[in-house]
């Protein structure tokens, strides 16, 4: 069995009465994403423009019901990413190989 780590920072709260919930709670996998199936690039791999099938287009707001106050509060994803560059040791991009270490 593997352990995971927790984490509080994905933190959903009722605005009424404070209840808390995870994004899985409220939104069905895939939801926050979406799922395009075309999405077109310049020369330069900047993305010109992305096709949503519909029900496919990802979550601008979800109404929820509260499970605690019955009351309805709407939840607006903000979704961002950080990115990095891959260790040297991990990077496969080249298939150059040192036998010296």
């Amino acid at each position: 069995m593997t352990e995971t780590k927790s984490t509080r920072k994905a933190i959903i709260k009722c605005p009424y009465c404070g209840w808390e919930y995870t994004a899985a709670d409220i939104f069905m996998p895939g939801d926050l994403i979406g799922k395009p199936t075309d999405v077109v690039r310049d020369a330069l791999g900047k993305i010109l423009y992305q096709y949503f099938e519909e029900g496919e287009e990802p979550e601008h707001a979800e109404h929820f019901i509260c499970d605690n106050c019955d009351r309805t509060f709407v939840v607006e994803p903000v979704v961002s990413y950080k990115v990095h560059k891959e260790e040297d040791a991990l990077d496969f991009s080249t298939t150059e190989a040192s036998l010296l270490d």
